[in-house]
């Protein structure tokens, strides 16, 4: 029989608390096919737009600011199903409700056009994918631990952007979704990106299937906006009058995929003097033609005026909802890069 020396004793003791304080996930690294599954349920999971999620009522409380402008303001979303749900924007003066009904989008405002905050906002909380630009779940290319050790972390950079750093980062003992970051690459040679770009999405939350950020910033040229979800809840039953057409609304033929043919071009690209910034409002006509166009950010002055008059002049998308072309309206906003030449490619 083996004995342990007296002395020893106190030291073996110190030995296994040390060691038995060491957690469970000193465990090598999940593999890139293991963490690709993970992205993909992530992004389907937070796509607040799936046919698949459940009726939800949501409410964020929005911090919008432009160059040296603040605005605080709410965005409200009523969900029943893709082809019936409503959205409530109020930001100072501005107010906007869009009501979808089957194949009718209808809409109130207190302005002339959409605005830039709502069409930014729109972009960033009732989003289709996480990150800013459509990314492949097989495009996870490096996997590393974050967080201590009582919130330990798992983070996947995705994405094969040479000017933008994506990652998502998930819990390592559930594997859900924790945060999702995005921020220029500043070394090398590509420091060409949107230099003021930055995106947070952090306290993620769940609902159901669904997982969705509590807390959500983002920066992009003169633009940033703060939102915070103050409430996301299931509803069983909405009232009736959430669904009724809005009294003076404007109605517009909708569908919530439209097939997208893109115009042909005999210039596909145009190489153009650095651009201001700036955000126009576009209505365009069934055939991709622009019936309206409404300079609502920058100047019309200077370099700019090339690219407006080919956004104004030239055909756009044409959007296809059950075999036929509708009238849609569409922003196209500017934030230009930190290069003193950009490359632009006409729609």
């Amino acid at each position: 029989m083996w004995r342990i020396p007296r002395p020893a004793v106190p030291l073996i003791f110190v030995l296994g608390l040390v060691l038995s304080s060491v957690p469970a996930f000193t465990q090598s690294l999940p593999n890139k096919k293991e963490a690709r599954e993970w992205v993909r349920r992530a992004q389907e999971a937070s796509d607040l737009r799936s046919p698949d999620a459940p009726p939800y009522h949501l409410v964020a409380k929005i911090r919008y600011t432009i160059n040296d402008k603040t605005m605080d303001g709410t965005y409200e979303i009523l969900w029943a199903a893709p082809d019936r749900y409503r959205v409530e924007f109020r930001m100072g003066d501005i107010g906007e409700t869009d009501l979808v009904l089957g194949d009718k989008k209808y809409v109130l405002r207190t302005t002339p056009t959409m605005t830039l905050p709502m069409w930014s906002v729109s972009s960033i909380l009732f989003f289709s994918t996480p990150l800013p630009s459509a990314q492949s779940s097989q495009s996870v290319h490096k996997l590393s631990w974050a967080g201590d050790m009582a919130n330990r972390q798992i983070c996947a950079a995705v994405g094969e952007s040479v000017t933008l750093d994506n990652k998502l980062c998930f819990d390592a003992k559930t594997t859900e979704v924790t945060a999702t970051h995005t921020q220029p690459i500043t070394n090398g040679s590509y420091r060409t990106v949107i230099d003021a770009f930055t995106l947070d999405l952090t306290d993620y939350a769940s609902l159901g299937k669904m997982r969705y950020p509590q807390h959500l910033e983002r920066r992009s040229g003169p633009e940033s906006i703060v939102a915070t979800v103050e409430k996301w809840e299931a509803v069983q039953k909405f009232d009736e009058s959430v669904f009724v057409p809005l009294p003076n609304s404007t109605a517009w033929d909708w569908c919530s995929t439209p097939k997208i043919e893109m115009p042909p071009s005999n210039r596909p690209y145009v190489l153009i003097p650095f651009i201001p910034y700036f955000g126009l409002y576009k209505v365009v006509r069934p055939d991709g033609t622009v019936k309206e166009a409404t300079l609502l950010f920058g100047s019309a002055k200077g370099p700019a005026k090339e690219m407006l008059d080919m956004e104004r002049h030239n055909r756009s998308a044409v959007h296809i909802c059950g075999g036929k072309p509708v009238e849609y309206e569409t922003m196209v906003v500017i934030w230009p890069t930190s290069l003193p030449l950009s490359i632009f490619m006409l729609r």
